[in-house]
């Protein structure tokens, strides 16, 4: 018989009111005997272990009463039953033991047992099971709880202007996630503040506009159009900035060949006049200083190239790159030279905006030192290298932990004529401009004739710094509860709020937003911002670190569950046997895939009206919620392709029968 089953005595139990209660037993003979007794009575075809092949979509409003039979196995049929119930949207789901009408009913004893002892007395017996029913409290059963946290939007509403506009046009335009345009934008932003500014939370604890953010998303996923809008702004400012210096390194190379000349004919001269009675006291030409590069943006991932453009930049840059993998990479490659360390170590402290000095074998000078090291970062990486580039050393030295994550579900791809309005932009570009235009302060105890630079200071107001202590102790006891990795990200969640809360609040300021009462004063509602963003990253980290300690078989079933929440929550087996490679030609195994998530509680079996040519309705799998789960469905192994099959789908990696949908 195929799959979903109905229920015994369906026709039945459909010819009743809706309101009637609805008697469950383990076995058809058992129900018969409810059914002797005067209750609606049903059970599922062949056995306690086939529980989850029945179609109990038919008990969605109904007041459901489980009588197991008495034994382990009757309790374990209970159990599913009960969460398949709820899963089909039962009203109530009440477990009785008959035990409690008759204390000897011997082991694995049912209904047909009881009824038998009392030698057929049906009045009693229905009045008694019913009020049994009514005295024994509801389970709290629930669809199994999912592994993996349900994908919260990213809150764009936090964004100041012209920021929000941008990312929630940008978005629409691409058909991404918001996140994919927000997390780039705000490195960028953060980059663009760089070293001019630190948010001062009280004395001795000041953060920089640091922030390093990775887009998790397998190939396909639009992340590489996102990053290239996202980045367009800085990209442009970079590109301006490169013909401003090959405008002047054309004019330093000019006065370069004049001063050589020169330099020349002085040498001459002093050579004629060198003895003479009064010797020879022109001064030699001046050497011309060759121009710098103006640095905002940067691709090399290694501190040894990294360093002099940042002496040379000392406002700091950001690190670009459409894949992260080279950078996380970058750590192995110096492994057989016995580097690696030293460049992982030089890059959490530049997390902090901390000094590095670099010694190089080769270069003038041999020693690079940078006072304040200040980089951002920002790119993407697919889930499965993502997985392998962070090893336990890098959650253990905390280079996980300073990561900001974002891995939305993926979603279907749909033509729209959205674009982004050029206003907005031009409003944008405009927002980074000015934000290149702030300057560092000079040291007061520095060398007057040498100064040294640093950052300014922007503290809190009066209710910036409430909304900053109430979040602090908010965060510090939900850090108290956690351990591991979670711990970790927590621990840096706290100075990415206030880290956020500066890039809002001077995001703000170069906007020109009229709601900024004092630019040296951040205020509630940049914290707010910040805290919200940190909140969020936080719940984003929770899921990340669960996708990526996931099974094989887990992986499959969330891929399966999001599959089927794209095509609207709701498929049949037709639709995955035409939409997945995976089961393509076998409706027997999607099938029991299908089956294996109402087992889990976490979808339930439907049918659907006749057709116009009537015969037998069709099943229709729907999910109880859209969430995201770790249940396994059947046949969902590491080499099973879950690509819509229909539009010549790709690996996205080795050993991943996923392709693009």
């Amino acid at each position: 018989m195929p799959t979903p089953r109905p229920l015994y005595r369906l026709p039945d139990l459909l010819a009743t009111k809706p309101g009637d209660r609805v008697y469950v037993t383990e076995g058809e003979k058992a129900a018969d005997a409810a059914r002797a007794v005067g209750l609606m009575a049903t059970t599922s075809p062949h056995g306690s272990k086939s529980a989850g092949k029945a179609d109990w979509s038919p008990l969605a409003g109904r007041d459901v009463v489980i009588l197991p039979d008495n034994d382990r196995a009757g309790e374990q049929y209970a159990a599913d039953v009960a969460r398949l119930c709820i899963a089909a949207g039962a009203r109530s789901v009440r477990i009785v033991r008959l035990v409690e009408l008759w204390a000897d009913l011997p082991e694995g004893g049912d209904m047909a047992d009881l009824v038998e002892h009392r030698g057929g007395d049906v009045d009693p017996i229905r009045a008694e099971v019913e009020a049994l029913a009514i005295k024994t409290k509801p389970e709290a059963v629930t669809p199994d709880a999912p592994a993996v946290p349900a994908f919260a939007p990213f809150p764009v509403d936090v964004l100041p202007e012209p920021i929000q506009s941008f990312v929630a046009d940008a978005a629409k335009s691409i058909g991404c996630d918001p996140s994919y345009i927000a997390l780039p934008l705000l490195s960028g932003l953060a980059s663009a503040i760089g070293n001019t500014h630190r948010i001062a939370l009280k004395r001795g604890w000041a953060e920089p506009a640091i922030v390093w953010t990775a887009i998790v998303g397998e190939s396909g996923t639009m992340k590489t159009p996102a990053f290239k809008l996202a980045m367009k702004a800085i990209r442009k400012a970079q590109a301006d900035a490169f013909k401003e210096y090959d405008a002047a390194r054309a004019e330093w190379e000019a006065q370069h060949l004049r001063y050589e000349a020169e330099l020349t004919g002085w040498k001459r001269d002093a050579a004629k006049k060198r003895g003479g009675d009064d010797g020879y006291t022109v001064a030699p030409p001046e050497k011309p200083t060759p121009p710098m590069a103006r640095r905002y943006i940067v691709s090399d991932t290694t501190t040894e190239a990294l360093a002099p453009i940042l002496l040379g930049n000392p406002r700091g840059v950001l690190l670009a790159r459409d894949e992260l993998a080279g950078w996380l990479g970058s750590f192995d490659r110096y492994a057989k030279a016995g580097k690696a360390g030293a460049d992982s170590a030089h890059w959490l402290s530049m997390h902090n905006g901390e000094a590095m000095t670099i010694d190089r074998k080769t270069g003038i000078p041999p020693t690079i030192h940078v006072p304040s090291a200040s980089v951002s970062i920002t790119g993407g990486i697919q889930p499965g290298i993502l997985a392998r580039a962070l090893g336990q050393e890098h959650h253990e030295s905390g280079m996980a932990a300073r990561m900001l994550y974002a891995m939305p579900p993926r979603k279907a791809k749909r033509w729209t004529e959205a674009d982004v309005d050029a206003d907005t932009e031009a409003a944008v570009a405009a927002v980074f401009d000015r934000l290149f235009s702030l300057t560092m302060e000079v040291d007061p105890e520095s060398d007057p004739l040498n100064p040294d630079l640093r950052p300014r200071l922007v503290r809190l107001d009066e209710d910036g710094k409430a909304a900053w202590v109430r979040f602090y102790n908010e965060h510090a006891t939900e850090q108290a509860e956690l351990s591991g990795d979670l711990s970790a990200a927590w621990s840096k969640l706290e100075g990415y709020a206030a880290r956020l809360a500066l890039v809002i609040h001077l995001t703000r300021w170069a906007a020109g937003d009229a709601t900024l009462r004092d630019p040296a004063r951040v205020d509630e509602a940049s914290i707010a911002a910040g805290v919200v963003l940190a909140r969020w990253f936080g719940d984003e980290a929770r899921r990340v670190y669960t996708i990526l300690s996931e099974s094989d078989d887990d992986r499959e079933t969330r891929r399966l569950v999001e599959w089927i929440e794209r095509k609207g929550g709701a498929v049949t087996v037709r639709d995955l046997t035409h939409g997945i490679r995976a089961y393509r030609g076998d409706p027997d195994a999607a099938e029991r895939a299908l089956s294996a998530l109402v087992e889990a509680g976490i979808g339930r079996w439907e049918a659907e009206a006749h057709g116009p040519r009537g015969g037998r309705p069709a099943q229709r799998f729907r999910l109880v919620s859209t969430v995201t789960v770790t249940e396994t469905p059947a046949n969902a192994g590491k080499d099973v392709g879950y690509g819509d099959g229909d539009t010549g789908d790709t690996a996205t990696d080795a050993g991943d029968g996923w392709g693009e949908l």
